[in-house]
């Protein structure tokens, strides 16, 4: 096997687990919206009286421990089909 297919076969590994690190590289499932917790106090002007926590949802996609799994799933598949193809394709 030549460079270019290692290349080819390793790329969905490498970009998913850099696209899993940049959303925080979460052990968890895909999430589709992120909450945001705020203390607002009760009474505007006077937090000694109390606050109470506001959460607000943005939907925002954030990758989880999936994106990496299937990275490597697809380069174990790339890297099978460019080793069978090139073991079938030299002469004995």
């Amino acid at each position: 096997m030549n460079r270019i297919c290692y290349l080819i076969s390793f790329s969905p590994l490498v970009f998913s687990a850099f696209i899993w690190k940049w959303h925080g590289a979460h052990f968890a499932f895909w999430k589709t919206s992120v909450e945001e917790k705020i203390e607002v106090p009760i009474v505007d002007g006077m937090p000694e009286l109390g606050t109470q926590t506001q959460i607000i949802w943005e939907d925002r996609f954030v990758s989880g421990i999936e994106t990496p799994l299937i990275g490597l799933v697809v380069t174990i598949l790339l890297f099978l089909f460019f080793y069978i193809r090139s073991k079938r394709c030299t002469p004995i």
